[in-house]
């Protein structure tokens, strides 16, 4: 792998034999300053297309278009798997023009490549923006900010989610005059921002000031709907955030203290972004029916949460998780009295794995967040969680580990040995075979075939009667 430095020593030399000044802006200045490893680096300059296409072409990088608007056209060149030089038109006449155009302070920097490279200072910061780096704030650039992409009212919260910050008083003040601009932006450019910012820290607090601002109602208009929630009409949001700071509470207590499975492998990055924003929306939920419990999870199309998902353009996989671990919290809070009273069979735990497999540790997450939402008196919360905690250790220790090995029998098997043709009867067959290799009451091909042959010649003496 070629170091960054030679890639920039050569970006300098094109850029010096096309007389442009080059500048590095943006987050890359930003996480510079911040001590962070550059992965993305973003430049800008007059005409600087024609060296973006011409360091692509000396390099021998790809060349992508990112923008195409006119005068801030912007161009990715891929000069390694994680390394990017992005480039974009300035904007305005010189360097401090553009960088009173930009969004945040922290992100209204500059300094040119040579600097960089040679560990120098020199910095041109017309917004004070290094100072607010120092204090952690986060400060709107002074002008029509907000008006030109309200979008970054929600970057504003993504920041200081992300990177550990507050926002300055002035840029939330700011928030509250132009929150309702934010219903011209895109959906998916909202969607994109509110997952990001959902997967920092200190989201619950954030969350608050957002409500108080009154900006939430234009990022999810839909949880102003209020509900009853334990004899108390409340909104989905006043709800999904009382849940919120639980589920938060539950995250930051050691594993020693609490018998929840290892979180830190399993819901981090988007996982623990959509787990929250699961809690957020669980209110939505019509009541826990035992009748409606299928083996398998059906999406409801026509469910409140799904159609909300859908507006915000959020990807069915984002969607299916959603579901799967709000679905799963009901279920498992409907089955508490089977749990409590250790009725909990090896099956019963067992078609939960299957029925949630990845979203089952988020779904039993939130079933416990939001059970200590509901329950003042802690020993019922303590007797909830060790009442769930068998399936916890049934999916870690039993179910995971087996789903390692091959089934003991397929499709093709029922065929050749069976001389059958396919047909709905497969599926039990398999689906019986898979848990008794689960739950290790069979071991070999043999005593799969038996189960098979005693399951087709039930089918054939119920088909002749």
């Amino acid at each position: 792998m070629i170091p960054v430095n030679k890639y920039l020593e050569r970006l300098i030399e094109t850029a010096s034999s096309l007389r442009l000044d080059l500048y590095l802006v943006g987050g890359t200045v930003r996480d510079h300053f911040l001590g962070k490893v550059c992965s993305d680096f973003d430049f800008t300059a007059k005409n600087v297309q024609t060296l973006a296409k011409r360091f692509a072409s000396e390099t021998q990088s790809p060349c992508i278009p990112l923008d195409n608007t006119p005068d801030r056209e912007t161009l990715r060149v891929v000069v390694q798997k994680q390394l990017h030089f992005d480039f974009t038109d300035m904007q305005g006449q010189f360097i401090e023009d553009d960088l009173r155009q930009r969004d945040f302070s922290i992100n209204a920097m500059a300094m040119r490549p040579r600097d960089f490279l040679q560990g120098k200072k020199n910095l041109i910061d017309p917004n004070r923006g290094l100072d607010d780096l120092k204090n952690k704030i986060i400060r709107v650039v002074p002008g029509s900010t907000f008006t030109n992409d309200p979008l970054r009212m929600l970057r504003a919260f993504r920041f200081a989610s992300t990177l550990g910050f507050n926002i300055s008083p002035e840029t939330i003040h700011q928030i509250e005059i132009d929150k309702s601009k934010l219903e011209q932006t895109a959906l998916e450019r909202v969607y994109y921002e509110w997952v990001l910012f959902l997967s920092g820290e200190g989201v619950f607090e954030l969350l608050q000031q957002m409500a108080r601002t009154g900006f939430q109602q234009y990022v999810i208009p839909e949880t102003m709907e209020l509900r009853q929630s334990s004899g108390v009409h409340a909104s989905v949001w006043e709800t999904g955030l009382q849940t919120f700071k639980k589920l938060e509470d539950l995250l930051s207590i050691p594993k020693t203290m609490i018998p929840l499975p290892d979180h830190a492998g399993f819901l981090t990055g988007r996982k623990r972004a959509l787990l929250r924003f699961s809690t957020l929306l669980h209110g939505f939920a019509p009541p826990f029916s035992r009748k409606a419990c299928d083996s398998k999870i059906k999406i409801d199309e026509n469910s409140t949460t799904v159609r909300l998902l859908k507006r915000l353009t959020a990807s069915n996989a984002d969607i299916r998780f959603i579901f799967k671990v709000i679905h799963c919290q009901q279920e498992v809070r409907g089955s508490y009295p089977e749990f409590a009273q250790t009725t909990c069979s090896d099956s019963m735990m067992y078609h939960f794995s299957k029925k949630y497999g990845e979203e089952l540790t988020a779904g039993i997450f939130l079933a416990c967040a939001v059970q200590s939402a509901s329950s003042e008196k802690t020993r019922e919360k303590e007797s909830f969680f060790q009442a769930v905690y068998p399936l916890v250790e049934f999916y870690f220790q039993r179910y995971l580990p087996a789903m390692e090995h091959k089934p003991l029998i397929t499709g093709d098997d029922l065929i050749r040995q069976f001389k059958i043709s396919p047909s709905p009867l497969f599926q039990p067959i398999l689906d019986k075979v898979e848990e008794e290799r689960v739950l290790g009451t069979i071991k070999t091909q043999k005593q799969a075939t038996a189960i098979a042959q005693k399951i087709i010649a039930t089918h054939n003496t119920e088909q002749e009667t």
